[in-house]
């Protein structure tokens, strides 16, 4: 409490893995020659966005106010790419690079105010814990 405002100042948030639930990895040729390229921004742009995920976590942000991470695996370049890419669709969040899941799962053992993660896949959920979530790129979330 602050200042007779009764609120708690609670900050609770969640996490969301960029790759396979925000956005799909292109397929096909031209993923080819954009994968052999290094320029992140140009590589990002070709990934499809999820449109239920990115609205599910604009709405939770912006209009409901509550913290979110987003974390991605694919190269400490490409953080600075996705946050670009959110940018421009009126997400403003933290992105993070980790090199794989079980560093996610570590650090998120610091992380008590991220209260559930949203994962693509099943083995992901498994090295997470109790927190993480599966989630579909074609459904939202509610939290």
């Amino acid at each position: 409490m602050e200042k007779g405002d009764i609120q708690s100042y609670d900050s609770r948030g969640f996490g969301v893995v960029f790759e396979g639930l925000l956005a799909s990895e292109p397929t096909g040729f031209r993923s080819l020659l954009v994968s052999r390229s290094n320029d992140w921004d140009r590589i990002i742009r070709s990934w499809k966005p999820n449109d239920l995920p990115l609205k599910a976590l604009s709405d939770h942000t912006n209009r409901l106010g509550i913290g979110a991470e987003v974390y991605t695996f694919l190269d400490p370049s490409a953080a600075d790419a996705i946050d670009k890419w959110l940018v421009r669709k009126g997400i403003s969040v933290p992105v993070m690079y980790y090199e794989s899941v079980n560093e996610l799962s570590y650090d998120l053992r610091f992380k008590r105010s991220i209260r559930i993660i949203y994962v693509p896949q099943d083995e992901q959920a498994k090295i997470i814990g109790v927190r993480a979530t599966v989630s579909s790129p074609e459904s939202a979330w509610v939290i």
